[in-house]
C-alpha cells in the first residue's frame, strides 16, 4: 500500500466516514443537505440568461430538503467561482448574475453576496474585478475576494501536508548550512490555508465550477474548485495525479469547509476534453445543459464520462484510469463515482415560460437565423 493511500487511511480514521443523511438539517442552523448521487438537469435556451434555469434548480433543491435558503446568524453567502483558465473558460458571468439574483430573492443583500476565487489576475481577466484603476473590488454590487491578496488567510487554519513546498538540488555543505535557517519557512511552505471567509464569515457557499481536463487532476471540476483553488500553495501537489487526488480528497473532508458546501453548480455551455487546463477553444464543446447536486464527486463524474466520450470522438486517448481523487473521496463519504449509483433528474421548464436571452443574442424578425453546429452530439452515446 502506497503512502498515498495510508495518508488517506489515516484521515477516515481520525475523521470518520463523514455522511449527512438526506434531507436532515446540519449541525448548527446550517442549511439541510441534499442526498449524494443525485444530480439536478435543466435545459438551457440557447443565449439564456440562465435565471429560469437556476431557479428552477434551486426550487428542486428546496422541495427536496423542505426547506428554502435564506440568511442565517451571519446574514453572509459565498460564491465560489473559478477563473483558473481565463475568460475563454470561466465560470459563465450569466450563471453567476442568475445565482446572484436567486439569492436575492431569498433574502440576501448584494453587500452580503461573497464571490470568491484565488487570483486577482484571473478574475480581473474573466470580468469579475474591476481594473486596478477602481479602488472597490466589487462586482455589480457584490464584494470580490481574491485569495492571492493573503488577506483573506488564518495563520491557525491551514491543511498541513508532508509534501515540500519545491525538490531543491544542491551541493550537501550548502544545504547543511541553509539546513537550519529554512526549517522554519519550510514548515510554513507545508502548509495551505484556508479561506476564512468561507469558514467564518458565511452561512453556506455555493461552487460554480467549470470543466476541463488536467494532467494532473485528470478532471479539474467541482472537487478541485471547492479544494486546490480555495487554498494557497496549492500547485506543490500537482506533480502527479497521487498527490493532487490525496490533497483533493483530504481538503474536502475538513468539516470546517466542507459542512458550509451546501450546492455545485456546473454548467456545460463550455467545457474542454484535451489540452487543458488553459483554454482552447479547438478542444472545446457546448453542451445545453446545466447541473445542479450536493455531490461534487458525482458532478465530475458525469464530467469525466462527457470528455472521455469526446475524446473518442475525436480520436484521442480517454483519460485513464479513473482519477484518484473520485475513490478518494466517496470513501470519506463526500460523494458518489460509481455511475449506476448517480442519479440524473431532469428539471423542465414549463412550455411558454419567458426566457431571457443575451442582448447580444437578440434576433430582429426577419433576420438570419444561424444555429450552432451540434451534430456532434448526435454521435456520441446517450446519458
Amino acid at each position: 500500500m502506497d503512502r498515498v493511500r495510508l495518508c488517506v487511511l489515516a484521515l477516515c480514521f481520525f475523521v470518520g466516514f463523514y455522511r449527512v443523511p438526506a434531507a436532515e438539517a446540519s449541525p448548527g442552523g446550517l442549511p439541510p443537505r441534499a442526498p449524494i448521487g443525485l444530480v439536478w438537469e435543466a435545459p438551457i435556451a440557447e443565449g439564456s440568461l440562465y435565471y429560469t434555469e437556476v431557479e428552477r434548480l434551486v426550487e428542486a433543491y428546496e422541495a427536496n430538503v423542505g426547506q428554502r435558503l435564506g440568511p442565517g446568524e451571519r446574514g453572509q453567502v459565498g460564491l465560489k467561482i473559478n477563473t483558473r483558465s481565463g475568460r475563454g473558460l470561466s465560470t459563465p458571468l450569466q450563471l453567476l448574475r442568475a445565482v446572484i439574483e436567486a439569492l436575492e430573492a431569498r433574502g440576501f443583500e448584494r453587500k452580503s453576496i461573497l464571490i470568491v476565487d484565488y487570483s486577482a489576475h484571473t478574475m480581473r481577466e474573466s470580468g469579475i474585478m474591476p481594473p486596478l484603476s477602481r479602488s472597490q473590488a466589487k462586482f455589480e454590487g457584490c464584494p470580490v475576494v481574491a485569495l492571492d491578496t493573503r488577506q483573506y488567510f488564518d495563520e491557525a487554519w491551514y491543511y498541513d501536508s508532508p509534501l515540500p513546498p519545491a525538490l531543491q538540488q544542491e551541493p550537501g555543505l550548502m544545504a547543511e548550512i541553509r539546513r537550519s535557517g529554512q526549517l522554519e519557512e519550510g514548515a510554513r511552505a507545508r502548509k495551505s490555508f484556508l479561506p476564512a471567509p468561507l469558514l467564518f464569515e458565511v452561512d453556506f457557499w455555493i461552487n460554480l465550477a467549470v470543466g476541463a481536463d488536467d494532467p494532473a487532476l485528470g478532471v479539474d471540476g467541482a472537487l478541485a474548485n471547492a479544494t486546490l483553488w480555495n487554498v494557497s500553495n496549492s500547485q506543490r501537489f500537482l506533480v502527479n495525479q497521487a498527490t493532487a487526488s490525496a490533497a483533493i480528497a483530504e481538503i474536502a473532508a475538513i468539516p470546517e469547509l466542507e459542512e458550509r458546501l451546501v450546492l455545485n453548480f456546473v454548467s456545460l455551455e463550455r467545457y474542454q476534453f484535451i489540452a487543458g487546463p488553459f483554454f482552447n477553444s479547438i478542444y472545446s464543446r457546448s453542451e445545453p445543459r446545466l447541473w445542479l447536486s450536493r455531490d461534487p464527486v458525482a458532478l465530475d463524474r458525469l464530467l469525466y464520462d462527457r470528455m472521455n466520450a469526446m475524446r473518442v470522438l475525436e480520436g484521442f486517448p480517454e483519460i485513464k484510469p479513473l482519477p484518484k481523487q473520485f475513490a478518494f473521496a466517496s470513501s470519506l463519504g463526500l460523494g458518489e463515482f460509481e455511475r449506476d449509483r448517480i442519479r440524473i433528474e431532469r428539471v423542465s421548464i414549463p412550455e411558454g415560460t419567458v426566457r431571457l436571452r443575451a442582448p447580444h443574442e437578440v434576433r430582429q424578425p426577419g433576420g438570419p437565423q444561424v444555429a450552432p453546429d451540434r451534430s456532434w452530439m448526435q454521435r456520441i452515446r446517450p446519458w
